[in-house]
This record gives C-alpha cells, sequence and structure tokens, in this order.
C-alpha cells in the first residue's frame, strides 16, 4: 500500500505499518498478552513518532477525559502497596492512551479506502474461530488438538486459557456491523444472529454469553428493520432453542442451571454468593475496599491483599479458597484496587467518553460506532462475573472496543 494516494496524502510507511497492525489485532488477540502487547506498543508509538501531526487527535474532549482517568491511576499509584506492581500497569495505560489514538487516526484517515477490506478480514477469522468452535463441540477437541480440561467449556485457539468467550463477545458486533454493510439480506442476518448466539451458548461461559446475548439484542433492535412482534417472536424462539439443549445435555444443563438455580429463590442472589466463589472473591473485595476506603490497595494487589487471615468470612462455603488474581467483578475490582476516588474517576471519564459517543453515532449511524458503544456498555454490567479489566487480553479487548466507540467521533484537521 506504500505509495498509493487516498484523498490528498500519500500513504507513508508508518500508516501501512499501522494499517498491517490494525488488521492482524484479532490475530494478536488469540495469539496471546506477548504480542497483544507488542502491538499495543507498535501502535501507540506509531502515533507518538508522528505527533507534530497527530496533535489535532489530542485537542478533542475525550483526551481531556483519559488524561483524568489517568491521572487517578497515577494518584493510586502513590497511594499503592505494591509500587512496582502497580507501576506498570500505569505505564501500560499510558500508551494505551495513544493506541486509542492511532487507531482512531487510521479509522479518520481510511474509513473510506482500506477499513472495509480490514473488517472483511475480522469478519472471516470470526467464521473460521466459529467454525473451529462447532468441531470441538462435536469432536471433544479443536483442529489443532487443544480441548478444554473443564466439562461443558469450550477451548479452541486459546489452549490453556478458556477466554474464547470473551473474543467472541469482543468481535461479535463488528461482524454484525460487516455483514450489515455488506447488504445481507434479513434471513440471512437473523440466520447468523441465531448462530452466534447458539455457538456462545456452547462455549459456556456463562457471563460472557449474557453479555454477548444483551449485545446482539440490543443491537438488534436498534438496526433491523422489522416490527417488534417479530423481533420478540425471534427472542422467544432462542429462549426456547436454549431450554432445549439445557435439557438435553447434562454438562450444559448443570453449568446453566444446576449450578445457578439458587438465583431464582428468594434471596437468591445471596444464598448463591454464599455458596460459591465467586461469593468469596467479592467479599473479600468489599473487606478490602473497607479497609482502603479512598485509594484501595493498588492495580493488581487484590492478590497479594486477599491472602490476608483479616479477610476471612465464614458466612462463605469458599472464603479459605478465596485467593485470586482480581475479584471476578469489575466493580469489585476497581473499589478495591482504586478505592472511591479511582472508581469515581473510572466512572466519570466512562460516562463522559459514552454520551460523546452516542451523541456522535445519533448523527451518523455508524454501526461499528455502535458496536463499540454496546460493547463498553455490557462489558461494565454489574453483578455479572469478569475478567480483569487490567489483564492483557480483558484490556486488550476493551480498549480496541473503546477505540472504536471514539475513533468515528469526526476530527476536523
Amino acid at each position: 500500500m506504500t505509495g498509493i494516494k487516498t484523498n490528498k496524502n500519500k500513504i507513508n510507511f508508518l500508516d501501512t505499518f499501522s494499517l498491517f497492525l490494525f488488521t492482524l489485532y484479532p490475530l494478536a488477540i488469540i495469539s496471546g498478552n506477548l504480542l497483544i502487547n507488542i502491538f499495543i506498543l507498535l501502535l501507540s508509538f506509531n502515533f507518538i513518532i508522528n505527533l507534530k501531526n497527530n496533535i489535532i487527535f489530542l485537542k478533542q474532549k475525550v483526551f481531556y477525559v483519559l488524561l483524568f482517568f489517568f491521572i487517578s491511576l497515577v494518584i493510586n499509584l502513590i497511594f499503592s502497596t505494591n509500587f512496582e506492581n502497580t507501576a506498570l500497569r500505569v505505564i501500560k495505560f499510558f500508551f494505551i492512551i495513544f493506541f486509542i489514538f492511532e487507531i482512531q487516526r487510521i479509522v479518520q484517515r481510511f474509513e473510506h479506502n482500506y477499513l472495509k477490506n480490514i473488517y472483511k478480514f475480522f469478519f472471516v477469522i470470526f467464521i473460521i474461530l466459529s467454525l473451529d468452535i462447532i468441531f470441538e463441540v462435536i469432536f471433544g477437541q479443536n483442529i489443532l488438538g487443544f480441548k478444554a480440561e473443564m466439562p461443558g467449556r469450550i477451548a479452541s485457539f486459546f489452549g490453556d486459557e478458556l477466554v474464547v468467550g470473551a473474543f467472541y463477545h469482543g468481535f461479535v458486533l463488528i461482524f454484525l456491523s460487516y455483514l450489515c454493510y455488506s447488504n445481507s439480506n434479513k434471513f440471512i442476518l437473523i440466520l447468523f444472529i441465531f448462530s452466534i448466539i447458539l455457538i456462545s451458548f456452547l462455549i459456556g461461559e456463562r457471563a460472557n454469553f449474557i453479555k454477548l446475548f444483551l449485545s446482539v439484542i440490543i443491537f438488534f433492535f436498534l438496526v433491523f428493520k422489522i416490527n417488534y412482534k417479530n423481533k420478540i417472536s425471534i427472542i422467544l424462539i432462542l429462549l426456547i432453542s436454549f431450554i432445549g439443549i439445557v435439557n438435553l445435555n447434562e454438562e450444559y444443563k448443570y453449568r446453566y442451571y444446576n449450578q445457578i438455580k439458587t438465583l431464582f429463590s428468594v434471596n437468591g442472589y445471596f444464598d448463591f454468593m454464599k455458596k460459591s466463589q465467586y461469593g468469596a472473591h467479592r467479599i473479600a473485595a468489599y473487606k478490602i475496599f473497607e479497609e482502603n476506603i479512598y485509594f484501595g490497595v493498588g492495580i493488581r494487589n487484590f492478590r497479594h491483599e486477599v491472602k490476608k487471615d483479616k479477610y476471612e468470612d465464614n458466612r462463605y462455603i469458599f472464603t479459605r479458597q478465596r485467593s485470586a488474581t482480581h475479584p471476578h467483578q469489575v466493580h469489585h475490582e476497581f473499589l478495591s484496587e482504586t478505592g472511591i476516588v479511582g472508581y469515581i474517576s473510572f466512572l466519570i471519564f466512562i460516562i463522559f467518553s459514552l454520551i460523546l459517543a452516542i451523541k456522535n453515532y445519533a448523527k451518523t449511524k455508524n454501526l461499528y460506532q455502535l458496536s463499540g458503544i454496546i460493547f463498553v456498555i455490557t462489558s461494565l454490567i454489574p453483578l455479572l462475573p469478569s475478567g480483569s479489566f487490567f489483564s492483557t487480553l480483558t484490556s486488550g479487548i476493551f480498549w480496541f472496543n473503546f477505540a472504536l466507540m471514539i475513533g468515528y467521533n469526526k476530527v476536523k484537521f
């Protein structure tokens, strides 16, 4: 692509390199933490190298809220119980800021030239992954021989890391947006929606399935121009299909019904928490927050703090198994590790960013921006379990979607 003219400018080496990294980003997510970090750093470096020409992107309102959140993380670092642990994540977020704006620069500069083909590549990757998941469901292992050790779960290309559901949630709306822009007929789109939701269900990651289901349903109601009776009928058919699968398969019945049936009784949520490891994680996180209410213990320090005896609570069956790298819920993670100051700063940052993106979407109706908006909202649903917000894979997926969400906010050159 080097030397090809686009609009008023030629594509230089840095443009070519950024387009290359943007295109392969889903493969980096699948490949693991090392490549995710390398891609984030390289894209941020590309933005910084050409900072003189890119300074226009740092004059947006969203940059100031990103800076505001970054300052809150620096403050958190000062009060951290383990400086080195927290420092690495704060430094990484500094580069994530420029990663976000490099994605926006690519979107703004090449929206009418190469992005369609890039999203087509995303589409192909998503299809291949979907077929691999189906293959593993049928044969017990994926096409490379990977298989999940936990019954009722799918590994796919992620091997020992049972996170394919997170990837599926992270890229499903980009996939559907590409289908919509490709002028696929309604029958094909609805068929794909059925298939995607069913595959997500079969993956066996309950929280990611709920997030994906909500994401797709919101997208479906906002984008698809069919009457509400038909939309509701489709949702009912989906629900009946899931009930049928649960009753026909003991592993799925155990994971989707037996393990969570307590939730549907009186005081079910609290009873479920007291009898699950999730509850032990969350009550420990809350106690850590009470002990460090203003600034928390520092990012990535839950893993060390939670081991202390004072966080044991015998009302929770798994209290002695409460140790983990994170409390498995994003809001509990922020409260315990960043305190009320960091948590409120994060909420201000997210809400303000969403408002800016929603206002722009109302004008442009860009589906890729809508996909980012919906993903950010469903990723932060309270109560549902989640991966660590600051882990490499979770943050790699989240910030890419966030970048798409703000990437379509027009910048005046």
